[in-house]
């Protein structure tokens, strides 16, 4: 199983969170709580027909009404979701699930990131396990500590899970 790890931030902060390294091919890889991952440049480096893949995206967006600074916004499949709800807990970071469809039910929370939402939804007709998160604007250095925090977290649960 492979994770692959697609960033709307310059990538800088990943590669070092996480200790990645550049491999023949000049892809950064790693080891992440046993984990195999790799970071992709783009979202169009993706290749459609990778099997036995979990995506992790991470990105920012801007306050409005119903968010405020450094909230994490995210969507996923279960999985990972579950997980990511866990890792937030045990960091106190508010976390709110958003849908990235215009919503026909007011309840659920729309985020207007048009560019990511063909991505979600093949990943979710094809069964990929994904999550995407995004930070709420402004996201300096802690910021980007939170995101690299959740992830490892949602990386060592999938370990503890396995066994």
């Amino acid at each position: 199983m492979n994770y692959l790890l697609i960033s709307e931030l310059a990538p800088d902060f990943l590669i070092q969170g996480f200790g990645l390294h550049q491999d023949e091919n000049q892809c950064y890889v790693g080891k992440v709580g046993g984990q195999e991952i790799q970071l992709l440049s783009s979202i169009d480096d993706l290749q459609s027909d990778q099997t036995d893949i979990k995506i992790l995206s991470v990105g920012f967006t801007e306050a409005s009404q119903n968010f405020r600074p450094g909230d994490v916004l995210m969507t996923g499949s279960d999985d990972l979701l579950d997980r990511a709800f866990q890792a937030m807990d045990e960091l106190e970071q508010r976390g709110v699930v958003v849908s990235l469809a215009s919503p026909q039910d007011p309840t659920h929370l729309y985020l207007a990131k048009e560019q990511m939402d063909p991505f979600v939804q093949k990943w979710r007709s094809r069964k990929i396990s994904f999550l995407c998160l995004w930070m709420v604007d402004p996201i300096e250095s802690e910021g980007q500590a939170k995101l690299v925090s959740i992830l490892r977290k949602v990386l060592s649960k999938e370990k503890s899970n396995d066994k």
